[in-house]
Parts: structure tokens; C-alpha cells; sequence
């Protein structure tokens, strides 16, 4: 009996050492809590010199349950933070914050911790709690994944010839590589609300208003016969060749609200007096594309509100404090190249004359078109189309002289305007009630995939910000110091250019460089000590992606408005792309030799401009000849 009672003691007191040794650190009330466990939500991979937007913890017990009334507090090690107000090159520092549970849940996040960036050091971070200390180590990828967004969207457009699936594949990558390749899973979520605060932004969400109530004015305009009516009393004017390619020029200014509506009405309205006046389907693609792109971005249009949304990414990755609408409006002189091609595209209306493929096929335009094609669309009045388009100018134009709030005086704009050509038509009886529902819910709709790829684009543009994989920082310290000051404009204008000829989308092309292009330019500056919005430096260099991003789509085959363009003028689009290629390349290299150069050195942009568009009217006439001319002569 003696050795069994002995038997039992020993079984107890190994079981009491067992469980001692067992038992995590620390004790509630007497006991081993050993059931409280923290759980990280991640990131847990990161690219060097990336930063994250939040660190998630979850307190859980020992079966993955979580423990909601959980509210100790940790310390969490493992930070690197950079402050606000400091350098925007500045090296992140360690931190070591203190912070509770809420709920059973930790989140940090650059405010939460009054800093301006929030990563993870390459030792991964160590959670401390009164039940126990917890290592999370994060996988460090290499800093130049740090690029792969922008170049996925450039190379998926290339392959794929679709913007849209370039861009989602693009932001689904950025956020693969916060997450080990076998749990790519975990990134899904990140994508879905990556695209969800694009259109939970206030701004973004003004915007995309603003364009959907504009689609929703021009399809009015259109179906009430407003349009149609304003082109038909401006084409009586047109009785010759040059005198129709002048007024297709001027019409194309006077639609200066979207390049697409831009493209489709004034093609569509011209394609019988091109084929009249004698001049071919050609010369009318390029005289409505040329057109309506770079007065869509110098003008109030539905690019507007867009290119001072990157503007503010820009400054916002920049940390630069200043109004960016009133900046946006300081670029328009420094948009060079839409304004040489506006002026070009004159001097060829007017002078008649053309060189190139374009020449070719304007001595051919007699055997090719002896169609005549005839439009269908209502003649309403033409107060229908000019009492919106008026509106919309005024309230917007009285707006920013007043300083109103950029995104509401658009958003409010589109809306009188809107509202403006749904009553117009009604009260006159033009259209019934059904009638204007229909067409305004038709113009809606029209500028969905514009919507679409806006989202999109805003979502590359997201996951490259400062609080992500902060690609413009990486450029700046990959290129930053190499790249002098003076040729910063040019290589914005070439790079912008080339993206743009890749992936065929100027708006794409500006959500990729604006915001990089902004720190770049602006940590040059202040390493130059002459940073300020009002160096002309900077506003060329974003004026020159802009414009840029214009040269480009004017050259790229894939382009929406240069397919568009060929379609609405009826022409081939190959021989649209060969016609209109020497005419871009031409404004292209007065835009860098007499322009970008120059004025990276110090000329003022008022001698730049004149002298460039002088060489560009110039190459009109010597290197143009008039179609009836023989080969030979002048």
C-alpha cells in the first residue's frame, strides 16, 4: 500500500512540474492565462523602403477564437517611422510605441503614432503583453519591387491591348508584395479595399460625378438636337477645302468639354462636308484628334478634375503644403505641346498644305470617297446646346476667381449644367418627360468605362503613394541625384510620351508620373535651395507629363481616342496613326528643342512658346506642299 501511495505522489508532483514548465509568462488573478494569443493581420512582407498604411494585431484564444472584451496593453518594437515636418529624403527611424487593445483588436497607423511614414524593420516586430512576448518576423523583398505596379501596367497594356485588365493586374500586384507568395490569398482583401477607398475618397467621388453628370449634359445636348443645330449654322460658313478644314479646327475648339464628345459629334458632323470640300477622311481624323485631346486638357473638360487629382497625390506624397488647383491652372503655360498642335493643326487648315503620308493620300482623296454619308440626328435649337456649355464655363470660371473648393465648383458646375439640358428641351416641348430620363440616363451611362478606368487608375496611383511602396521615393533615390535639374522638364515630356505610345491612355500615363515626377522635382529643388510652386522648373515639369502624356496618345496605335477618331471620320485607322505620326513628331521636337531645354535653363516660357510655335507654323510651309501641286514643285 506504502508503495503505491508512493507510486501516486510521484505522478503528481512530475505532472505539477510538467504543467510549470508549460505555462507561458505571466498571471491573472493567480492563474496561467496561457489562453490569450496575438495574432498579426500583416503586412507580412514588405519591399525595402516601402512603407505600410496600418499593423493589425487580434487577440485570440488558444482555439483561433477572438477574445472581443480583450483591452490590455503592449508595447510594440520594431517600428521605423519618418516624422512629420522632416526632409522628405529623410532615412526612417526605429520606434517603439505603447498602445491597448480596443475590443480585443491593436491597430497602428501613421496617425495613430503622429508620423508622417510607418514600416517595419528588417527584424520583424516583437509584440510585448502581460500574458507574454510575441515575435512576428516579415519577409523584406528587394527595394526595386518597389516599381512593379507602373511597369505591370505598362507591359500587360503592351501585351494585352486593354488598359483596364493592365491596370487591375498592376494594383493586384502591388498589393501581392505585402504578402509571401504562399499566401497570396491574404492580398485579395487588400485589393478590394484598395479600390473601395478610391471610391470612398470625397474628392474621387466628386469627380466621378462630376463625369458621369457631364456624360449625362452632352447626351442631352446630343438627343435634343442642340449639338447638331450649333455645327449646322457654323458649316454654312464652309464653301472650300481650306474654309472646311478651318471650321472643323474651330468646332473642334468650341467642344472643348471631353475629347470623346470632342471626337464623335464633329466627325460624325463633318464626314459629308469632308467628302464635299474634297479633302479626305484622313486630314478629318487628324484635324478632330489633334484637336480635341489638347483642348479637352487646357480647358475646363472632363480631364480637369482628374489632372488636379494627381496634382494633390503629388503634393501629398511631396508633403508639400499649397492649393493644387491653383497650381494645375500655373501649368497651362508649360503644357507645350497641346498648344503648338492646336496652333499646327490651324497652319495646316489655313496654308492647305501637307507633306508626308498625309500628302499621299490627300492627292488620292478623289478616288477614295465617293461616299456620302448622311447623319440622322435631331435639329433642335441651338440655345440647347450653348445654355449648358455657358453655364458650365461661368460658374466655373466665377469659381475659381472667387476660390472656391476645386472638386464641389466642378461637381456643382456639371450639375446646373445637366439639370440645364434636361429643362431646355422639356419646357419647349422638344422632348417629352420619358424622353429626357431616358437621354440622361443614356449620358450616364456613356461615361461608365471612363469611370471605370478613372478608379482604376486611382487605384495604381494608391498603392505607389508614400503610405504604400512610396515608388516616387525610390525613384528619387535610385535617380534623384543623377538627373540634373535642367533637363528634368525634357525627360518628364519623353517619358510621359513613351508611356503613354505604350499603353495607349493619357489618363493612365498622368496617374503613373504626376505623382512621382512631383517629389522628384520637388526634393531637387530643395536640394538646389529654389524650391517654391512659383519656380518654373517644377511647373514645366508637370505641365510637361500633361502634355506629354497628349504626345503620346496622338502616336499610339491603341489609343481610344485615336480609334475613335478613325471611326467617327470613316478613315482606316492604320492610315490615320501613318498620317497623323510625322505631325506629332514635328510639334513633339520643337516642344523639347525650343521649349523643355530652353526653359530648364532658365528662358522664360513667353519667349519659348512663340518661338516654337513660330518653327512649327514654319515647318508647315516649307516642309508642306499643296495637294494639286506636282511632286516636284513647291
Amino acid at each position: 500500500m506504502f508503495g503505491y501511495r508512493c507510486g501516486i505522489r510521484r505522478l503528481i508532483h512530475c505532472a505539477v512540474t510538467a504543467a510549470t514548465i508549460l505555462t507561458p509568462a505571466g498571471l491573472v488573478g493567480g492563474e496561467a492565462n496561457e489562453s490569450v494569443q496575438i495574432v498579426f493581420d500583416g503586412p507580412t512582407a514588405i519591399p525595402q523602403g516601402a512603407c505600410v498604411p496600418q499593423l493589425s494585431f487580434r487577440a485570440v484564444d488558444r482555439d483561433g477564437t477572438p477574445l472581443g472584451d480583450y483591452s490590455a496593453g503592449a508595447t510594440i518594437s520594431g517600428l521605423l517611422v519618418r516624422s512629420d515636418g522632416g526632409p522628405a529624403d529623410a532615412r526612417m527611424q526605429p520606434l517603439t510605441a505603447k498602445a491597448a487593445f480596443d475590443s480585443g483588436r491593436l491597430t497602428l497607423t501613421p496617425d495613430s503614432l503622429n508620423v508622417r511614414q510607418l514600416s517595419v524593420s528588417t527584424d520583424g516586430l516583437r509584440v510585448r503583453g502581460p500574458e507574454g512576448d510575441w515575435h512576428f518576423p516579415v519577409t523584406e523583398r528587394s527595394a526595386w519591387w518597389r516599381l512593379l505596379p507602373p511597369v505591370a501596367a505598362i507591359a500587360i497594356a503592351v501585351l494585352l491591348k486593354d488598359v483596364t485588365v493592365s491596370l487591375i493586374l498592376a494594383t493586384l500586384s502591388g498589393c501581392l508584395l505585402f504578402f509571401p507568395v504562399s499566401d497570396f490569398t491574404s492580398a485579395i482583401p487588400v485589393f478590394c479595399d484598395t479600390m473601395v477607398l478610391q471610391v470612398a475618397d470625397a474628392d474621387h467621388a466628386s469627380v466621378l460625378l462630376f463625369t458621369v453628370l457631364l456624360g449625362a449634359m452632352i447626351g442631352l445636348m446630343n438627343d435634343s438636337g442642340g449639338t447638331r443645330a450649333a455645327i449646322d449654322r457654323m458649316a454654312r460658313f464652309a464653301d472650300t477645302r481650306r474654309k472646311g478644314m478651318v471650321l472643323t479646327w474651330l468646332m473642334g475648339l468650341l467642344v472643348f468639354f471631353d475629347d470623346y464628345a470632342n471626337t464623335m459629334l464633329i466627325g460624325g458632323a463633318m464626314r459629308p462636308f469632308s467628302d464635299r470640300l474634297k479633302f479626305s477622311r484622313a486630314k478629318l481624323a487628324f484635324l478632330i484628334d489633334s484637336t480635341a485631346a489638347p483642348i479637352a486638357g487646357l480647358t475646363i473638360s472632363t480631364w480637369t478634375a482628374f489632372e488636379i487629382d494627381q496634382v494633390k497625390a503629388g503634393f501629398t506624397s511631396a508633403g508639400i503644403e499649397g492649393d493644387a488647383g491653383r497650381f494645375f491652372w500655373s501649368t497651362i503655360p508649360f503644357r507645350i505641346y497641346p498648344i503648338l498642335m492646336i496652333g499646327f493643326v490651324a497652319a495646316v487648315a489655313v496654308s492647305g498644305r501637307d507633306f508626308g503620308a498625309m500628302l499621299k493620300t490627300e492627292r488620292r482623296r478623289a478616288n477614295e470617297f465617293k461616299e456620302k454619308f448622311v447623319t440622322g440626328d435631331a435639329v433642335g435649337s441651338v440655345w440647347f446646346a450653348v445654355v449648358p456649355v455657358a453655364a458650365l464655363v461661368a460658374i466655373t470660371v466665377t469659381g475659381f476667381i472667387v476660390d472656391v473648393d476645386a472638386y464641389r465648383l466642378l461637381l456643382v458646375a456639371s450639375f446646373i449644367a445637366s439639370t440645364l439640358a434636361y429643362i431646355l428641351p422639356l419646357v419647349s416641348r422638344t422632348m417629352s418627360l420619358d424622353a429626357c430620363s431616358r437621354s440622361w440616363t443614356a449620358g450616364i451611362a456613356s461615361m461608365i468605362p471612363a469611370t471605370i478606368v478613372l478608379i482604376l487608375a486611382w487605384a495604381v496611383s494608391g498603392i505607389c503613394q508614400s503610405d504604400r511602396l512610396d515608388t516616387a521615393g525610390y525613384i528619387i533615390d535610385a535617380i534623384g541625384h543623377a538627373v540634373r535639374l535642367e533637363f528634368l522638364p525634357a525627360i518628364a515630356f519623353l517619358a510621359a510620351g513613351a508611356i503613354a505610345v505604350a499603353i495607349g491612355s493619357s489618363f493612365t500615363t498622368m496617374a503613373l508620373l504626376v505623382p512621382m515626377f512631383i517629389p522628384l522635382t520637388w526634393n531637387l529643388l530643395n536640394e538646389a535651395g529654389t524650391s517654391g510652386l512659383d519656380n518654373p522648373v517644377f511647373a514645366a515639369t508637370v505641365g510637361a507629363i500633361l502634355a506629354g502624356a497628349i504626345f503620346g496618345d496622338h502616336c499610339s496605335p491603341i489609343s481610344d481616342t485615336t480609334v475613335l477618331s478613325s471611326a467617327a471620320a470613316g478613315c482606316d485607322h492604320l492610315q490615320h496613326v501613318a498620317t497623323q505620326l510625322p505631325y506629332a513628331l514635328l510639334t513633339a521636337a520643337a516642344s523639347v528643342l525650343l521649349g523643355y531645354l530652353p526653359i530648364g535653363f532658365g528662358i522664360p516660357w513667353w519667349i519659348c512658346l512663340p518661338v516654337a510655335m513660330a518653327a512649327c507654323i514654319g515647318g508647315v510651309w516649307f516642309l508642306g506642299k499643296l495637294p494639286q501641286e506636282p511632286a516636284g514643285q513647291r
